[in-house]
């Protein structure tokens, strides 16, 4: 019996992408044995994220680097960066901010669930425009005396709207200040780990266990030398607010190993695969009276090919939601996800004939629900 089944636990076709939901991504071997041998010993933590951070930032082509605990960890320890430096006095205060510059100026637009990792790490949100638009001057009028950082969201979710990232970094710079850029489920292509700070940011964070394929807590902060310094002051194994996102020697290790394979795997010969997986399933609702099926395939936008299947009212007992559950509890269980009123299988995490499966359980599950008369 495996380790999942003796807790009751049924391992899934993972349709829903490198999504913490469903588990992240599966590492390679060369990163588990990396990870158990870096089990075998003690040392200086301090000085492993040092060595660790530099040898990322040689990989990645940037200043200097800092591994988090995760993406969420990532935002903690920027947000306390742009606030408390490395003032011992401010970062001991921290999430106390009296007295220091508190307040990160972020699109409407571009609000997320996780920008509650911000707020924990000190910062007061300021949010400029509406949920559909924001413009440079707005975003000019929102920075005052209070202002620490400017943030850009990277999502498929949020297109195109709102201010665009060069225009953000020149309004940061502008006051003097730091422009954080959330680019958590970026990657890959490999180029996208430069892309962002090509463009004017200052501070990147990336997830580690998405498409780098580390382990599913890491993540990676990226930028200015100065920023990632004071990132670290403020998180373990120091005794400040990023304390109790600490990152084991273990994840660490996988996380270099990881991105080391990652900078080298051929990106281009992996999303053609993933096209031809998102055809076979997208190939099971075309023609499904009620069902539109469409491949969503810019590779400046989305990490892999992915399918988004809509639904009209030729089936009105079938909604998006109604048949990502279906799948979920059907057998083998298939974990997807509804985006933005439809339903998307994204097939970067499929393994084997897989996506063969996906398109048969998806076929299954459209037929079920009759056609209305």
């Amino acid at each position: 019996m495996g380790v999942y089944q003796r807790l009751g636990v049924r391992p899934i076709i993972n349709a829903r992408g490198m999504n913490t939901m469903a588990s992240g991504s599966l590492m390679p071997p060369p990163v588990l044995e990396a990870m158990a041998e870096a089990a075998t010993a003690f040392v200086d933590m301090a000085e492993l994220n040092a060595r660790a951070g530099e040898r990322i930032a040689r990989l990645v082509g940037v200043e200097a680097a800092h591994v988090t605990s995760g993406s969420a960890g990532g935002l903690l320890l920027a947000a306390a960066a742009c606030i408390a430096g490395t003032n011992p006095d401010r970062i001991r205060r921290l999430p106390d901010t009296e007295g220091m510059r508190d307040e990160i100026v972020i699109q409407a637009c571009q609000r997320i669930q996780y920008d509650q990792a911000l707020r924990a790490g000190g910062a007061r949100l300021v949010a400029v425009g509406d949920a559909d638009a924001c413009t440079p001057e707005q975003v000019e009028a929102a920075i005052g005396d209070r202002t620490a950082a400017l943030i850009f969201i990277v999502s498929p979710r949020l297109g195109e709207a709102g201010v665009s990232v060069e225009r953000m970094a020149a309004s940061a710079h502008a006051h003097g200040l730091p422009l954080i850029v959330d680019a958590a489920s970026t990657l890959p292509p490999t180029g996208h780990l430069t892309r962002w700070t090509d463009r004017g940011a200052d501070l990147v964070i990336y997830s580690g266990g998405k498409g780098i394929r580390g382990p599913q807590g890491s993540g990676l902060l990226v930028g200015r030398a100065d920023l990632i310094r004071a990132a670290a002051a403020n998180g373990a194994p120091n005794a400040s607010i990023g304390r109790p996102c600490k990152v084991s020697k273990e994840d660490i290790i996988g996380l270099v190993t990881a991105l080391e394979l990652f900078v080298e795997d051929d990106h281009r010969r992996e999303w053609d695969r993933h096209f031809e997986e998102a055809r076979e399933i997208a190939a099971a609702a075309e023609g499904v009276p009620g069902a539109r099926v469409r491949i969503e395939d810019d590779d400046s936008v989305w990490t892999s090919p992915t399918v988004l299947v809509s639904l009209d009212e030729a089936k009105p007992d079938l909604t998006p939601t109604t048949l990502m559950n279906a799948l979920r509890v059907g057998e083998p269980p298939i974990m997807t996800r509804v985006f933005q009123g439809d339903l998307l299988l994204d097939p970067h995490c499929l393994r084997g004939d897989e996506a063969l499966v996906v398109a048969r359980r998806l076929r299954e599950e459209l037929a079920r629900v009759p056609v209305a008369p």
